[in-house]
């Protein structure tokens, strides 16, 4: 029996060995379980009874996508989606937010974002969201296999309610300084470039480059090196990883990471997690070779919530490497390098980390902040401004 055809649904039979399949491979090859507090047994089944009575292809992606969520990954995704999936994190959302202290928290709001021009900001204490209480909804979105308290859990069933669907405006209310705010946003859709990267003089002898969520973009190599020449004479450069939500691929970073560098050198730790293999004994390092012409103007990278993947591959990499002034917030957390997997008989494409990331030092990438914290509230642009500060000195 072979894969289904695109678009098609294959019968109730396939589907549960479609399910069956994924979570095998989950057990085998995810490379978080131990950390997700999952009762594997639990989700063996599930959603087994659900796969099979799934009537539409959409239905079916609904089953995988609700599987998927057991691992409360942001970094585990499916390479398709339907009108009511939920949005990805951070790509499609435009709000950050965590459970502190018993409180639904907005820890930060993308700039810029339909979200900011409401007047949502940092420190909103969200009160309820579709007309249910947070904590409340929070709990009910929480995902069904847990056997140990997770707060990630917590955390990422309420950044995903407050992201919400591709198709539904999102409403929920916040509690801020100026008081309480009925808050309704249509889908948060990703912000379009006209190039893969911008620059700019910020002052004299300071230049300004932004990555434009182009991170898997073959042409922005040679963009990023054309920017690099029209800064030519720059003293400090300010490189801007604050739009990478949807991450790249290592083709398109690891030239630019060699603009900056003289010799060969490790950016990032890996490890492959498997039977009888420990952290760090059987990790490797990710080398990154020099390109020139060499940049020796002083670095700064900025990051924050949107820094994702590949773009805190490269942030944690400069830090690695003694070549940046890293300044800003924590970054998305996204947890190691994908793998895909296409599940046989419908064809659907599952993604989700088989490998651990770490900074050379040994911190999990997903942990590591960078070392100029920034408190993300405030008029303006706090981390940009840190950035010109830090500049001058």
């Amino acid at each position: 029996m072979g894969p289904a055809r695109a678009g098609t649904l294959p019968d109730a039979a396939r589907r549960v060995a479609d399910y069956d399949w994924l979570i095998g491979q989950i057990a085998a090859h995810y490379a978080y379980l131990p950390e997700r507090h999952l009762d594997l047994g639990k989700l063996r089944t599930l959603y087994r009874r659900d796969a099979a009575a799934a009537d539409t292809r959409g239905a079916f992606i609904h089953v995988i996508e609700e599987t998927i969520g057991e691992l409360h990954d942001h970094h585990a995704t499916l390479g398709t989606n339907t009108p009511s999936s939920p949005q990805l994190i951070p790509t499609g959302t435009d709000l950050w937010a965590e459970v502190k202290d018993g409180h639904a928290v907005i820890d930060e709001v993308r700039p810029g974002s339909p979200a900011a021009a409401a007047g949502v900001e940092a420190g909103d204490v969200v009160t309820s969201i579709g007309g249910v209480p947070a904590l409340r909804a929070v709990e009910s979105a929480r995902p069904r296999t847990l056997n140990a308290p997770d707060p990630e859990a917590d955390n990422f069933a309420l950044r995903t309610l407050l992201a919400g669907t591709h198709d539904a405006h999102r409403v929920f209310v916040v509690q801020h300084a100026r008081g309480r705010q009925n808050v309704d946003l249509p889908p948060y859709v990703p912000p379009a470039s006209s190039a893969p990267v911008s620059r700019r003089w910020l002052k004299p002898g300071i230049g300004y480059i932004r990555i434009e969520n182009s991170l898997g973009d073959s042409n922005t190599v040679a963009a990023f090196d054309d920017a690099l020449d029209f800064l030519a004479h720059a003293r400090v450069v300010i490189l801007d990883l604050r739009d990478t939500p949807s991450g790249g691929d290592t083709d398109v970073a690891e030239p630019i990471l060699g603009r900056f560098i003289a010799r060969k050198a490790g950016y990032q730790r890996v490890f492959d997690p498997g039977p009888g293999k420990s952290f760090p004994k059987d990790s490797w390092l990710k080398i990154v070779a020099p390109r020139g012409p060499l940049v020796t103007a002083k670095l700064m990278v900025l990051s924050d919530h949107w820094t994702g993947s590949m773009g805190e591959g490269m942030t944690i990499g400069l830090d690695a490497l003694n070549r940046a002034s890293t300044i800003g917030t924590a970054m998305a957390g996204l947890s190691g390098g994908t793998g895909e997997f296409t599940l046989p008989h419908s064809g659907i494409n599952v993604h989700f980390p088989v490998e651990r990331l770490y900074h050379v030092d040994g911190t999990p990438r997903e942990h590591w902040k960078p070392r100029i914290a920034v408190d993300p509230a405030g008029q303006g642009d706090p981390i940009l401004a840190r950035a010109l500060v830090e500049a001058e000195h």
